[in-house]
């Protein structure tokens, strides 16, 4: 039976074309409403084009999530390395995740890995590696402009030491070629609490050269969902209708990416329903499916252990039908959901780290708790809903086991 089932929904019409062209690891050829960015950012790196060597560029993009930071970013690295190719200039660009790379450690070496595939995975200490970087870069004759995405991850976990480190290492090299720019991406408003914690001289460094995106307005949601559509849909598949409805919807926080995934959800719901079309019914299913609370960004580079700490605070919020549970209850379900998972439990110190992470990245709550409890002890509460959380955590949790 599962088979046919299988072969009947793998087979069946859908309203897409190209469905990858909805992912959040597409780089579509135009930007809506970022060209001006987009020049901004051709005017700072300009100097390295011109005078490969003698110029390190270093550039701080800020902006709410959905403002086309990680797009524009990868969409500008991409175009400067071809046009680098076309000049002879052995320019490379490297965009890394701070979430999704852990440490400062894995950052540097996954970057090595791009030149040296043999690199050795352990037994130096970050400085060490962040030196060998500059090593493989001044015996290839090559320059890099590194992209650090949600480096405010990175200084939460382990502070401006490792920023510093990037934008000094040409110091202590000062009769080399400039071999290393960076372009750092933080996302508001996570980081003005974090930009206190970096030095004066590397605040200074990142602040001359500013690129901001403010959040899309309905109008241009509209636009970028337009472009979106053709290249993802079949033709005629969305209505201009169903396109503003979207645009109205993510209008209200100004989030692109929010509006990207409301839209390929809402062709699923099409295609469940084997209707030709996407239409406004299809939208609003979506949006009850996916409130702009529960993003598939915020969840993508959390990690496994993370996911299971995610799932035990929902099933048991749900359950209980309460808005908190202690971190004893917390800590007690979770091995409960490693069970269920064959996942070893972390210790308590790994166990409270990832809990202050998932706190400090705004996906649960914690507050210290008041009458009605024995002493004084840390709440855990979530700030969406504990159903759909749930839901799409067992999903994500079992697409990563495939």
């Amino acid at each position: 039976m599962g088979i046919k089932i299988f072969e009947k929904e793998a087979y069946a019409p859908t309203v897409f074309r190209d469905r990858s062209k909805l992912s959040m690891d597409y780089v579509p050829s135009h930007l809506p409403h970022r060209e001006e960015e987009y020049k901004v950012l051709v005017h700072f790196f300009r100097a390295v084009l011109d005078n490969p060597g003698k110029a390190s560029v270093k550039v701080l993009i800020k902006g709410r999530i959905g403002t086309g930071k990680t797009v524009l970013t990868r969409r500008f690295g991409a175009d400067l390395e071809n046009i680098s190719q076309q000049k002879g200039i052995n320019l490379h660009y490297a965009h890394v995740n701070c979430r999704e790379n852990g440490s400062f450690f894995n950052l540097v070496k996954n970057v090595i890995t791009k030149f040296e595939h043999s690199f050795p995975q352990r037994g130096f200490s970050s400085e060490e590696v962040l030196r060998m970087l500059m090593q493989v870069l001044d015996d290839k004759n090559a320059h890099l402009v590194l992209a650090l995405d949600e480096l405010e991850a990175l200084i939460r976990k382990e502070g401006s030491d490792p920023l510093y480190n990037l934008t000094r290492i040409q110091e202590n090299r000062p009769d080399a070629p400039q071999r290393l720019s960076m372009i750092c991406i933080f996302r508001e408003p996570d980081c003005e609490d974090l930009m206190k914690q970096i030095d004066k001289s590397t605040l200074s460094t990142l602040q001359r050269n500013i690129v901001y995106l403010k959040e899309y307005v309905p109008t241009e949601l509209r636009d970028i969902l337009e472009h979106r559509v053709k290249e993802a849909f079949k033709e005629d598949a969305v209505s201009p209708e169903t396109i503003g409805l979207i645009a109205d919807i993510a209008g209200a926080f100004g989030d692109a990416r929010y509006a990207i995934e409301l839209l390929e959800r809402s062709g699923v719901f099409a295609d469940a329903e084997r209707s030709h079309k996407v239409l406004p019914s299809h939208v609003r299913k979506a949006k009850a499916e996916l409130p702009p609370e529960i993003r598939k960004e915020h969840l993508r580079y959390t990690s496994l252990h993370e996911k299971l700490i995610l799932l035990a605070i929902a099933r048991y919020l749900e359950q209980k039908d309460l808005d908190y549970m202690s971190m004893g209850e917390l800590e007690e379900n979770y091995n409960v959901i490693c069970e269920e998972y064959g996942e070893k439990p972390r210790a308590y110190t790994q166990f409270w780290k990832y809990v202050k992470g998932l706190t400090d990245s705004g996906m649960i709550s914690a507050k210290t708790s008041g009458e009605g409890f024995r002493g004084k002890t840390t709440l855990i509460g979530l700030l969406v809903p504990a159903d759909r959380l749930k839901k799409e955590v067992e999903r994500l949790i079992e697409v990563k086991k495939i």
